[in-house]
């Protein structure tokens, strides 16, 4: 998402395709927000557009974990160590235009449940002011006006513009707009370069084993890499921008992990499907988007997810199992398959629902029916919610999920 030029002197905002960078006059806006999930590979390999952009100037705000180096001055995210309610807690905020009106309660808390505003660090840069500090003096949130000549702000974990919409956190959105346009000094013309398109990768066959589509985030990088997860992808991770040129026939399955690039998700269906149709498996989940259209007997619907269930006294989303015989129950339990969901899905006939609703509607099912192959869906998101340090249920799912799928095989 990119703010407009000073010129609009509004709070109206644009998104911006990252893979259309090296082809946008970012001198039409006044600063560039950049969210957690993006690709961070593709950032830093363009990091020069992103530097001259600053350097003319400009604002970037990113919220996230930082884990490449395409942001000047930026350190990787340092995550707390088995963080408690305590260690979540901002402790100081200070007297900035961003957070006016903003009290440290309002920060650590989303509707009384704390972890979400920042999980960590980002060891600062000499001469960057602090804005909030956690309980253990971490540096939750700075600003960077010494690295470049424009201004960076960094903040640990959470997007400042979709944190809160209510209470006294809910300013933050237009306070950090209009302080990103007073900052900017970014005039028209002051074009940051451009850099030619990438050729299009050499097609070269995957390896054997389960391998899985890597989008660049840091969510997906600590997921797909923390040895206890990687040991069981032999096939190694295929970078989503190459997925539309790699054979993926000498896999024995792929993951397609949630909250990727559709357009470039999409461009790689037909080595998806190809694997299908070889009798490989395909594991796809959801984080609030549809799953892949392109997938044969795949039919999702959207429902409002509820994050807040648990808070409930007696609380239970009432998760089951037609079939918990199923071999996956062998490896995890349904208590491992609940946190919240995303949408729900309408199996074809034949296809085996390992997880539902008390309606009956399908959360996660394996389908030897639509093609030559194996396909399992799941509306949950586990790789995501890993790889961000948050939700425990979502190690646990992935501890028992994963040696499970290298059962599948091929057909």
């Amino acid at each position: 998402m990119d703010i407009r030029s000073p010129e609009t002197r509004s709070r109206s905002t644009e998104r911006v395709d990252l893979y259309a960078l090296a082809h946008t006059d970012l001198s039409r806006y006044a600063g560039l927000v950049v969210s957690a999930m993006v690709d961070q590979e593709h950032l830093a390999r363009h990091r020069h557009l992103i530097r001259g952009y600053l350097e003319a100037g400009g604002v970037v705000v990113f919220g996230g974990h930082v884990h490449r180096d395409w942001l000047p001055g930026a350190s990787r995210f340092v995550p707390l160590p088995s963080p408690s309610l305590r260690d979540y807690r901002v402790c100081e905020v200070a007297d900035h235009p961003i957070f006016a009106g903003v009290a440290p309660d309002d920060l650590t808390f989303r509707r009384g449940v704390a972890g979400f505003f920042a999980r960590g660090h980002h060891p600062p840069p000499e001469r960057a002011e602090i804005l909030t500090r956690l309980a253990g003096g971490q540096p939750a949130t700075y600003v960077d006006t010494a690295t470049t000549a424009g201004t960076i702000l960094v903040q640990a974990s959470c997007d400042l513009l979709g944190y809160a919409t209510d209470g006294p956190a809910a300013r933050i959105p237009g306070q950090l707009l209009d302080w990103v346009r007073d900052r900017s000094r970014i005039r028209p013309g002051a074009r940051a370069g451009s850099t030619p398109a990438s050729p299009a990768p050499r097609r070269r066959p995957a390896r054997h084993g389960l391998g899985a589509v890597y989008g660049g985030s840091a969510p997906h990088h600590r997921a797909l890499t923390t040895p206890k997860y990687a040991r069981h992808l032999s096939g190694g991770t295929v970078y989503l921008p190459e997925l539309a040129g790699i054979d993926l026939t000498g896999l024995d399955g792929l993951v397609i992990p949630e909250r990727l690039h559709r357009d470039m998700l999409d461009a790689g269906a037909p080595p998806v499907l190809d694997l299908l149709d070889s009798g490989g498996t395909v594991i796809a989940f959801s984080g609030g988007e549809p799953l892949p259209e392109f997938l044969p007997g795949v039919s999702w619907e959207h429902r409002p997810t509820n994050f807040w269930w648990w808070l409930e006294r007696g609380a239970d989303p009432g998760l089951r199992s037609p079939s918990p015989q199923h071999p996956l129950f062998d490896h995890l339990g349904l208590a491992d398959c609940t946190w919240h969901y995303h949408g729900v899905l309408h199996p074809p006939a034949g296809a085996e629902v390992l997880v539902a609703l008390p309606s009956g509607e399908a959360l996660l099912y394996v389908d030897r029916v639509s093609t030559p192959g194996t396909l399992v869906v799941a509306t949950l998101d586990p790789l995501s919610h890993y790889g961000s340090h948050f939700m425990p249920a979502t190690e646990r799912f992935l501890d028992g999920f994963l040696p499970w799928a290298t059962t599948l095989g091929r057909v």
